[in-house]
């Protein structure tokens, strides 16, 4: 990371700890199912700018980012009676 750039963050209750986007996105396996996730890209910082963050970490890196894998799911579960 360069000067003068932030490192966006978002709060895992799963893990109780801040993680980069970076790491959610690359890294953990329970993204596909995290409110957190979610959450963060439905309200902040938002599917823009987590989409703009990690096209500049994978110019850097190198690694691959392919911005249709950032959905955002439709409401939430029900549980049946």
């Amino acid at each position: 990371m360069e000067k003068g750039e932030v490192e966006m963050q978002i709060y895992c209750n799963r893990f109780y700890c801040h993680k980069a986007v970076e790491v959610c996105y690359w890294v953990c396996k329970y993204r596909g199912n995290c409110k957190d996730w979610q959450t963060a890209l439905k309200e902040k910082p938002g599917i823009d700018a987590i989409r703009e963050q990690l096209e500049a970490a994978s110019k850097k890196s190198g690694r691959i980012f392919e911005s249709k894998s950032l959905v955002v799911l439709s409401g939430a579960k029900r549980s049946r009676k």
